[in-house]
């Protein structure tokens, strides 16, 4: 549990659901009030399941100089610094033809990327939200012909209702090589499917190790399964007003309002004293 309020900490904001007021807006009052803790010599951290190029634009806004998790932790790099040794995992292709081939039937579509290059089974204007295909090279077609090398990750949209059949499928055959978890609530038949290595949580030790901030001093906010990595990890794990109860029985504290009220603002502007 985090004490000292004087000590540097380290904060780690989810964007989708956390620190966005939606998909693609971060109000002032967040902006304003992680640029006064950044003055503080406090360290901000971006940890999303996004790829950068759709969480660049957040980067800047808070005027961020620190390293970025994307992929929910496949990728760790820092946009400025050339030599900062970026942490990347793929998951192996062998695997997801095979649950691609064998789980056909049950599926509807599928993505995934390779850096800026995003590679779709078959187009469908329904789920252009989620590639973040704005300034990346975008392929369609058979993942035999296009994908030519091991992605980030890969996103399953099961057909309604088979969602279980396909994670059951790679529980069963790939249970120790690759993970997968479903989005939840409306998104129950979108399946994630990451390497066992690839946890939010398991980034943030790394780079508080690099900056040689103590577990104590880390404050980690999220909302989602994909969060309760970080959240367990940190001495002070977050879950938003609006988070799952999943999350909300991990976390040690909950914001008293959702992200579309300011909810991190203001939890931060409490807990630092920011208003006296």
């Amino acid at each position: 549990m985090v004490t000292n309020i004087n000590k540097q900490h380290m904060i780690v904001l989810d964007l989708d659901g956390t620190s966005l007021y939606d998909w693609k807006t971060m109000k002032d009052e967040t902006v304003n009030t992680i640029q006064e803790l950044k003055e503080k010599g406090h360290i901000v951290i971006i940890a999303t399941g996004r790829p950068y190029r759709a969480s660049k634009q957040f980067y800047e806004q808070m005027g961020l100089d620190t390293p970025m998790i994307n992929y929910n932790g496949a990728l760790v790099h820092h946009p400025f610094d050339q030599n900062f040794k970026q942490i990347k995992q793929h998951i192996p292709t062998n695997a997801i033809m095979d649950v691609f081939e064998s789980q056909n039937k049950h599926i509807s579509n599928a993505f995934c990327e390779i850096g800026d290059h995003v590679f779709l089974y078959k187009e469908d204007d329904s789920i252009n939200s989620l590639l973040h295909a704005e300034g990346a090279s975008l392929y369609v077609g058979d993942f035999k012909e296009t994908l030519w090398d091991d992605p980030n990750g890969f996103i399953i949209l099961a057909e309604k209702g088979k969602g279980q059949l396909v994670e059951n499928y790679i529980e069963d055959k790939y249970k120790d090589i690759i993970g997968h978890r479903n989005w939840g609530g409306d998104h129950q038949d979108i399946i994630e499917v990451f390497t066992p290595q690839t946890c939010k949580g398991i980034a943030i030790k790394e780079l508080a190790k690099q900056y040689g901030v103590q577990r104590e001093q880390v404050i980690a906010f999220g909302d989602a399964s994909n969060d309760l990595g970080m959240l367990e990890y940190a001495g002070l794990g977050v879950a938003m007003h609006n988070a799952s109860d999943e999350v909300k029985q991990v976390a040690d504290t909950i914001t008293k309002s959702p992200n579309t009220e300011h909810g991190v603002a203001e939890f931060l502007q409490d807990y630092f004293n920011l208003n006296n």
